[in-house]
């Protein structure tokens, strides 16, 4: 599906978030350092047709490493990240920047052994290379330490048929140049998930007219990802598949939610950490992937009633942060009283790893983490407290909120979501942007983690205002 929207609609693909800017510049590091277990590497410069040429040339040339080979066998083309010479061919090394081997790096592998050796370059074993989760870093990187090395040549081999029968399916797919098309769709294959089977909905609204056409499981699907609109489908053909609306609900357990809340005790904080994360850590002590708050914010709540007072931190240099940050959290946060977050495992984890790192202030984090009270779990759904149709089964605050506060959207924010804010720290905190974007930036940031801590407070306040009723 991604291919043919590449192909022939790239315009009904959206562009990247910055987040999603920001994962493929961390594979980019993550590739670039990967190099350095492969000393005498040589990188096959450009893509497709030169690519190939220039890894013709380097294997004549007598090289025995090569960073980014390309070749092409027939209509397939292919870029592996490392080629390595063995005594009777070569070995493959594919680089991700995941901390184990996922099912889908098999299909990955299997294509390009298929590719290379179409292209006649015999290859041997295959081996995924990807982070040590457990790595701990401490001055320098160790390229040693924070890679390993897995043999999957038996896991990719045995995909080969399989990968065999995909190529087929999908050059048969890519010569269906007519749009909307069902049987496009229908090979897509995971519609429940894909996103790009969302977007060519999207793209295509007149597939209401052909929704006879399709077989009822891929309708049925479509339907409840509300890729397609029921109102615009024929009741007959609703009720040939089996389609049940769905049905508005709302429940509220007072008493239930009122014995949660009696567990409050003033003055409350209503408290959100912003963090950093990184395959290659950023800092000594830090682990690939750990979650490092750079930002919070807090609003205090001394009694029932009383004013609500802010305070917050951002660290603007990109630095290791959280010497700074938990000297301010000290000061800011008392040690009475209720800390009220979303989702209290991020929060709490986050402080264990800090008392980690920090052993002077594991006394003070851990009492933290013993007032947590998680405002989200009234809002589970198979709790039963608070649910509405609208939160679709969710208790994120991203479909809560709206829902109960609509008045605190995140909507009119630069920044609306967690994957940007933690994206805009390296950049704030970098020399790419001049003084004036980044005061723009650190605003932006501060109202997004802000309004994180205004809607705790506002759905707070709903919840009293319903359970009274």
């Amino acid at each position: 599906m991604y291919l043919w929207l590449k192909k022939y609609r790239p315009e009904l693909i959206p562009e990247n978030t910055p987040e999603t800017r920001r994962i493929l510049e961390m594979g980019r590091e993550v590739d670039l350092l990967s190099r350095q277990l492969f000393p005498g590497g040589i990188e096959a410069e450009g893509f497709n047709y030169e690519g190939w040429q220039n890894t013709k040339k380097l294997i004549d040339n007598g090289a025995k490493i090569i960073f980014q080979p390309t070749v092409i066998a027939g209509a397939l083309t292919c870029r592996a990240d490392i080629l390595t010479k063995n005594r009777s061919g070569w070995d493959l090394h594919e680089v991700k920047m995941a901390t184990q081997v996922k099912d889908d790096y098999y299909y990955d592998t299997a294509f390009q052994r298929l590719c290379f050796e179409r292209a006649g370059i015999k290859i041997g074993r295959v081996n995924l290379v990807h982070i040590n989760n457990r790595y701990v870093r401490r001055g320098e990187i160790n390229p040693q330490k924070l890679f390993v090395s897995e043999d999957i040549t038996d896991e990719a081999r045995a995909k080969i048929p399989e990968v065999e029968e995909l190529i087929g399916e999908v050059f048969a797919m890519l010569k269906r140049k007519d749009a909307p098309d069902v049987e496009l769709l229908k090979s897509c294959p995971n519609p429940k998930k894909c996103e790009y089977a969302g977007y060519y909905c999207e793209g295509f609204p007149e597939l209401h007219k052909i929704v006879s056409k399709f077989p009822p499981e891929l309708l049925l699907v479509l339907l409840e990802r509300a890729a397609l609109d029921p109102k615009k489908i024929s009741a007959d053909i609703l009720k040939a598949i089996g389609y049940k609306p769905k049905v508005e609900f709302s429940k509220i357990d007072a008493p239930a939610i009122r014995k949660e809340l009696e567990c409050l005790k003033y003055p409350l904080y209503f408290f959100d950490y912003e963090t950093h994360s990184a395959a290659i850590p950023s800092f000594d002590g830090t682990r690939p992937y750990q979650q490092v708050p750079f930002q919070y914010s807090l609003l205090i709540q001394d009694e029932p009633g009383s004013k609500i007072r802010h305070t917050e931190f951002l660290a603007r240099e990109f630095k290791y942060p959280v010497p700074a940050l938990l000297a301010q959290l000290e000061r800011d946060i008392g040690d009475k009283g209720s800390i009220i977050t979303w989702n209290a495992s991020f929060e709490k984890g986050c402080n264990d790893e800090m008392a980690r790192m920090e052993p002077r202030c594991a006394d003070f984090l851990k009492a933290m983490n013993s007032r947590i009270f998680d405002l989200m779990l009234i809002f589970k759904f198979k709790r039963q407290m608070y649910v509405k149709s609208e939160f679709k089964k969710s208790a994120s605050l991203k479909k809560v909120l709206p829902v109960i506060c609509p008045e605190l959207s995140y909507k009119s924010l630069a920044i609306q979501e967690g994957g940007a804010a933690s994206a805009s720290w390296p950049v704030l905190t970098g020399g790419v942007i001049a003084e004036k974007e980044k005061a723009r930036l650190a605003e932006d940031m501060l109202a997004y983690c802000k309004r994180d801590t205004e809607a705790m407070v506002g759905i707070l306040e709903k919840l009293k205002k319903d359970i009274k009723k």
